[in-house]
């Protein structure tokens, strides 16, 4: 909304829904959307952005995910669609289909549903990431802020 540099999903901007907050309703966002707390319906990155939707162990998605790079370590209850990265941490719960380019799992993560590969010149975005965990452990850990990747 304030970002003059007029490169989309660049701006750093991070949203936390904290813990104890609830939303009903499609959240459309860019940047960095953080959860905790509880989300009831989509959530959906603008097009043609590097946005990033970190679901932290306590938050809870009951509806679809659709954002370029997507890290679960708490419990969705819907289709996710990741069109660059999907991380699924070790804490994780998804119940439904996982869309993905790439895709990283850890040893204790659950994924009830199916899991399907696209390739990189899908209609779905890319994001020009190449490392495999591109801080993900320590967005996770709490040892480095979500945005750090930016």
């Amino acid at each position: 909304m304030f970002n003059n540099s007029g490169k989309k999903g660049s701006s750093g901007s991070v949203t936390l829904i904290a813990r104890n907050t609830s939303i009903d309703g499609r959240v459309n966002f860019a940047g960095f959307l953080n959860i905790e707390g509880r989300v009831k319906g989509d959530i959906v990155a603008e097009e043609n952005t590097k946005s990033e939707v970190v679901v932290l162990e306590h938050g809870v998605v009951e509806g679809q995910v659709n954002a370029p790079r997507v890290i679960v370590n708490g419990h969705v209850v819907g289709d996710i669609y990741a069109a660059d990265q999907l991380y699924i941490a070790a804490k994780a719960v998804v119940e439904g289909s996982v869309h993905y380019r790439l895709i990283e799992m850890e040893k204790g993560a659950q994924i009830s549903g199916n899991m399907i590969h696209r390739a990189a010149g899908s209609k779905q975005q890319k994001s020009d990431s190449g490392s495999s965990n591109n801080g993900i452990s320590e967005v996770l850990d709490g040892s480095k802020p979500a945005l750090a990747n930016t």
